[in-house]
C-alpha cells in the first residue's frame, strides 16, 4: 500500500480525497468492459452445447379459504343450530315452532291454541252425545295444558318418547355484549340460527313490559313466530316469540314462571274477595263479611251486580265470615242458578240477587241448537261477540264430511229462515228444533257476505240392514 501511495498520480488523488472514487470508477469501467467482450464472444460449439434441464411448472399458490376467521365463525353458528335442533319441534297444523322445556312440555304461541279450541267446539257441537267418550281435543301427539292470552304463550303436553329439553341458564350472569344466537325451525323443520348480542336483562322480580325483560340485538326473520334464544353452549337464555302486542323477548326465569302458572289448575270466580282488618270492622260495626276486592265484568250480563269496594255480609243465605268460607260457598253454587247476596255499600246495606257465571268467568247464557242429526250447530250471535252486523242465528259448527257440510253450510253463516220461516229472535230456538225433528230435509235460508243463499241438507239415511239379515213378514 505504501508503495502505491509513492505514485505522483495516486499521492494526489489521496492528497484532495479522490482517491476512493476514482477507485469506483475504475472498478466500475472494468466491469463494463468485461461484459461487452463476454456479449461478442462466438457462440459455443453445437457439440457442445448443454441439453436444456427439465424445467417444472410453478405451483399456484393454494389459499383455504375454509380456514379463515370467518368461515370458522359461520361454521360455529351452523353447528350451534344443528346441536340445538333436537330441542325445538313443531305444533299444529302450521308447523308452529315449539321449545322442548320438559321430557314431555313443549312451549309454543296461540296460534295451535286456536286450532284446538276450533277443533274442540266443533266435535262437541256436532258429536251424538257429550260425555267421557269424547277425546279431548289434540294436535296429533299434543295435548292442551294451558295458555295465557296476555303473555300469548301456551303450553303443551306431548305422547310418546321423551324428549331431552334445553338446559336453563340466568342471563344475569352474562356481561353485556356477549354472543346470542337466536335458532328457529323453518317451514321445512330445518334449525337456523340468527347471530345477535345479549344487550341486558331486567332485575329479578320486576314487572315484565311489553318487549319482556330480556333484551338482546339479534336480526330474525320477519316472519318469526318463536325463537330460543341460547348462549355459545347451547342453554337456554330466553324466548323471542310473536306476541299480540309485538316482538317480545322473555327471559328463562319468567319462562319458568309462566309454565309454572300454566301448569297449576286455574279456577276462575268472578267474585275476588279478601279478609278486612279487625279496625275496618269497628269502624264499619260489622261482625262478618269480607271486602269484595275485585269483580269480571264480563262474566255478567248486561253488568255485574256487584262492585269492588263491596263489603258482601252474606251469600246464598249464609253469613260470610272470611274469605276462605266464602269461596268455598262460591264454588258450591251451579253456574247458571241465581244466588241471593247483601253487600254494605257507602254505608248502606243492599240485597240482591245475580246468575252465578260459568267456572271459567264467562256468563251462563243458553247454548247452541245441535242438529247433530245434520251435523250442524246454530247459536245465537250479538255484535258484542264479534259477529259481523246485527244480532241473529248463525252456524256455529259444521261436521266435517256430514250432511251440512256437502250441502255447502260452512261456519258462521247467518241464518235468516228455516224451512220459510223467518227466525230473528234468541226465542226462535224452539222453531229450530221442531223443523229439525220431523226427519225430512232441512231448508235453510243463508247469508254469507252479503249475498244470499239458499241449501237443502238432506237428514242421514237410515242405517242399512245387516248382510243376511232376511226382511220379516
Amino acid at each position: 500500500m505504501q508503495f502505491l501511495l509513492r505514485l505522483p498520480v495516486v499521492r494526489a488523488l489521496h492528497q484532495r480525497q479522490l482517491l476512493f472514487p476514482a477507485v469506483l470508477v475504475l472498478a466500475a469501467g472494468v466491469v463494463l468492459i468485461l461484459g461487452a467482450l463476454e456479449q461478442n464472444a462466438p457462440p459455443p460449439a453445437a457439440a457442445e452445447a448443454l441439453e436444456p434441464a427439465a424445467v417444472e411448472p410453478p405451483r399456484p399458490a393454494v389459499r383455504t379459504l375454509d380456514k379463515t376467521p370467518l368461515t370458522y365463525f359461520a361454521d360455529y353458528w351452523a353447528q350451534l343450530a344443528e346441536r340445538t335442533g333436537p330441542r325445538l319441534t313443531s305444533v299444529g297444523s302450521a308447523r308452529t315452532p315449539a321449545l322442548v322445556v320438559g321430557p314431555r312440555l313443549v312451549l309454543t304461541t296461540l296460534e295451535p291454541v286456536l286450532e284446538v279450541t276450533t277443533a274442540g267446539r266443533r266435535a262437541r257441537l256436532t258429536a251424538e252425545s257429550v260425555g267421557p267418550e269424547l277425546p279431548p281435543p289434540d294436535l296429533g301427539p299434543y295435548r292442551l295444558r294451558g295458555w295465557d292470552p296476555e303473555a300469548g304463550l301456551a303450553l303443551f303436553g306431548s305422547i310418546g318418547e321423551d324428549r331431552t329439553p334445553f338446559t336453563l341458564t340466568d342471563a344475569r350472569a352474562m356481561p353485556s355484549g356477549s354472543y346470542v344466537g337466536a335458532v328457529t325451525l323453518t317451514a321445512e323443520g330445518e334449525p337456523i340460527v340468527a347471530p345477535g348480542y345479549l344487550m341486558g336483562a331486567t332485575p329479578p322480580g320486576a314487572r315484565l313490559t311489553p318487549a319482556g325483560d330480556l333484551f338482546v340485538s339479534v336480526e330474525l326473520p320477519p316472519a318469526f313466530t318463536m325463537a330460543a334464544v341460547v348462549n355459545l353452549d347451547g342453554a337456554l337464555l330466553g324466548v323471542a316469540y310473536a306476541a299480540p302486542s309485538g316482538p317480545r323477548v322473555i327471559s328463562s326465569t319468567a319462562m319458568l314462571a309462566l309454565i309454572e302458572r300454566l301448569q297449576a289448575e286455574r279456577v276462575c270466580r268472578a267474585v275476588e274477595v279478601a279478609d278486612l282488618d279487625d279496625q275496618v270492622r269497628e269502624r264499619l260495626v260489622l261482625e262478618d263479611g269480607v271486602l269484595i276486592e275485585y269483580v269480571h265484568r264480563e262474566a255478567f250480563e248486561p253488568e255485574p251486580p256487584l262492585r269492588g269496594g263491596d263489603v258482601l255480609i252474606e251469600w246464598a243465605g249464609e253469613r260470610v265470615q272470611s274469605a276462605a268460607q266464602f269461596r268455598q260457598f262460591y264454588d258450591a253454587q251451579i253456574p247458571g242458578d241465581p244466588v241471593r247476596y247483601r253487600v254494605l255499600r257507602h254505608r248502606r246495606r243492599i240485597r240482591g240477587r245475580m246468575v252465578m257465571p260459568g267456572a271459567d268467568c264467562a256468563p251462563v247464557r243458553p247454548g247452541p241448537v245441535r242438529l247433530t242429526a245434520f251435523g250442524l250447530a246454530l247459536e245465537w250471535a250479538d255484535p258484542l261477540e264479534g259477529a259481523d252486523g246485527p244480532a241473529g242465528w248463525r252456524v256455529a259448527a259444521v261436521a266435517p264430511g256430514g250432511p251440512s257440510d256437502a250441502a255447502g253450510v260452512e261456519e258462521r253463516d247467518r241464518v235468516a229462515a228455516v224451512e220459510g220461516v223467518a227466525i230473528g229472535g234468541e226465542d226462535d230456538r224452539r222453531r229450530i228444533e221442531a223443523a229439525a225433528a220431523r226427519g225430512e230435509p232441512l231448508l235453510l235460508s243463508l247469508r254469507r257476505g252479503g249475498r244470499a243463499k239458499l241449501v237443502v241438507v238432506p237428514p242421514p239415511a237410515p242405517p242399512a240392514p245387516p248382510a243376511g239379515a232376511e226382511e220379516e213378514r
